[in-house]
């Protein structure tokens, strides 16, 4: 029968194994005897430690999804907490993200995985694990530093390669989908791997999230100095429309409605085993009887990051007729919450706490609910803007001492939106990709279907210049995969400067004052600030005032930190710093 592994157990393991085993060996990337040989097992270990490259859960609002306060999706309460986006990021002397310890692991593994004596049906799994990590490295290496030596062995103090410079970030990238084609070759099928490890449709999953912004970033950053000459974007769209499109036609994963309309969509979020769900391609769990547990959900079923849901992120959400708020006439505008979510996309209210929501439920009994933002200054838990987070909360999961709601590392919702970007991107988006990419999303909350001439013309949309089905298809990227992490990157891939310099928004403010009985922050209201036209404005005093101070000359990516540019001369500085 096969072993039933978690990622929690994976990670625990490497601390488990007694002194007779593989890891309490000289490690494999220090052993130079040139006829050494390593089983299955032993491969297996050698994987384990790469696991610790997907996030750790902390909620929806922090740990891996803390990127969305650096968006235009959430607002920090403190200026500068991503000094890229807020456009003070200075050069670094050492750090600053350049690491490649990890590489030289990885490559040592390619290099010598083939004198294994095992036969290559029982170590495929773990030499596909090592390529899809290869592919993971260099993937987040480029979308902070853009071109990158590229180093595929493993080097030593006096290798040649250590003083290499910086090639094409195309190269690079077509690389990596090198990379993940010999995974998705390699790594089993879900039904065939052990649970909680990667599988051939993670490869798949993420081949098209590298491909997709790869091309996006080489067609709306063409004609600057931070995409390369031999640019492609049209053949990293067809990858990841294929990539995409082939986990579909696999028809093994759908969009669970997991409960009515009404719950649907939050349900996803809050749940502790996801091992039946069909969305879910892979996931964490958490077991408190093993102390593997995170802090996700309080006592109060929301964590205490000093963030909020923004003001334009909660009017990108349609109303219930398929019409933006610019243009519906069932919108109720803005002066008050309940008006806000009247009508509205359903997965609105299913991401933002709404007054009456309960907050902590003990044996069945609401002991808690929801009737104003956490608007305070001094509490554990504040909110910034007005529009308080609710994704991922479960009232009667929650636990003082720590929660074991389970982590979406992979979801199927993101292999649909992938292909409707590629293939209308392509001029391939016809009526039959939308019903089996974007509308299926739609069906789960009951709203209406995206249409292939969209059917209206939002004078509001984000990107005026170009099409409306892609502006739609963007939107509704934005409101499925909302405080999951995503936006940041697709801000910096799509060029979307207009965007981040926005002065960052909440709800209106007037709204709580009258409320006065309930609404009782630690210090008194005036001291929230507010706009001119009474919205929170959580960064008025500050510099970020009239929005980030991003320069669109430099803060795409990051700066080289100035020490290894003395160590290896032929590096070049990140343009712009």
């Amino acid at each position: 029968m096969k072993q039933y592994v978690f990622l929690l157990v994976i990670l625990n393991c490497l601390c488990l194994i007694s002194c007779e085993d593989f890891l309490d060996r000289e490690p494999l990337d220090k052993i130079t005897d040139q006829e050494m040989t390593f089983s299955a097992k032993e491969m297996e270990l050698y994987a384990n430690k790469y696991y610790g490259n997907f996030p750790v859960f902390s909620g929806y609002d922090y740990g891996p999804y803390q990127r969305e306060n650096a968006s235009d999706n959430m607002v920090s309460g403190a200026y500068n907490y991503d000094t890229q986006i807020s456009g003070v990021i200075t050069v670094p002397a050492s750090g600053g993200g350049w690491d490649w310890s990890t590489l030289r692991g990885l490559n040592f593994f390619i290099e010598n995985y083939h004198k294994s004596t095992d036969p290559l049906e029982q170590t495929a799994p773990f030499i596909g694990e090592i390529y899809f990590w290869r592919a993971w490295f260099y993937y987040e290496m480029v979308k902070q530093f853009g071109n990158l030596p590229w180093i595929n062995k493993a080097l030593y103090a006096d290798s040649e390669e250590l003083y290499d410079s910086r090639i094409s970030r195309t190269i690079i990238m077509d690389s990596v989908i090198n990379d993940l084609n010999k995974a998705i070759e390699l790594l089993p099928e879900k039904s065939g791997a052990i649970q909680g490890r990667i599988h051939k449709d993670v490869a798949l999953l993420y081949q098209s999230r590298v491909a997709l912004y790869e091309a996006t970033w080489e067609k709306y950053h063409r004609g600057t100095v931070f995409c390369p000459s031999d640019a492609k974007p049209e053949y990293f769209f067809r990858i990841a429309a294929n990539a995409a499109q082939e986990l579909i036609d696999k028809n093994v994963y759908r969009i669970e409605p997991v409960g009515n309309v009404e719950k649907g969509y939050w349900n996803l979020f809050n749940q502790e085993d996801y091992t039946n769900n069909n969305e879910v391609l892979l996931w964490k769990r958490y077991d408190m009887d093993l102390s593997v547990f995170h802090y996700a959900q309080n006592i109060w079923g929301v964590s205490d990051n000093n963030t909020g849901i923004s003001k334009y992120l909660v009017d990108s959400y349609l109303c219930t007729d398929g019409l933006p708020i610019s243009v519906s006439p069932l919108y109720k505008g803005d002066d008050y919450v309940e008006n806000v979510i009247a009508n509205r996309d359903p997965r609105l209210s299913q991401t933002m706490f709404v007054k009456g929501d309960p907050r902590v439920i003990v044996n069945g009994e609401v002991q808690g609910v929801f009737t104003l933002p956490d608007l305070t200054y001094e509490s554990r838990i504040r909110n910034t803007t007005g529009y308080q987070l609710s994704k991922g909360c479960a009232p009667e999961a929650s636990h003082s001492a720590g929660s074991t709601i389970g982590c979406i590392i992979f979801r199927y919702a993101e292999a649909l939106l992938n292909y409707a970007e590629a293939k209308a991107e392509l001029g391939e988006c016809d009526q039959q990709v939308l019903d089996i990419s974007i509308n299926q999303l739609r069906d789960r909350v009951g709203m209406p279907h995206l249409l292939e001439n969209v059917g209206f013309v939002d004078p509001n949309w984000d990107f005026p210049n170009i099409s409306g089905l892609l502006n739609e298809i963007r939107r509704e990227r934005r409101v499925e995969l909302a405080c999951e992490g995503y936006r940041f990157d697709d801000l910096m891939r799509w060029r979307a400067v207009h965007l981040i310099k926005r002065p960052m928004l909440g709800a209106k403010m007037q709204q709580f004052v009258e409320q006065k009985d309930d609404f009782q922050p630690v210090l008194d209201p005036d001291a929230i600030f507010v706009n001119e036209e009474g919205y929170i404005a959580p960064h008025w005093n500050s510099a970020a005032k009239n929005g980030w101070q991003f320069d669109e000359n430099k803060n795409w990516l990051k700066p080289l930190p100035s020490n290894e540019l003395v160590l290896n001369p032929t590096l070049e500085q990140t343009p712009g710093y």
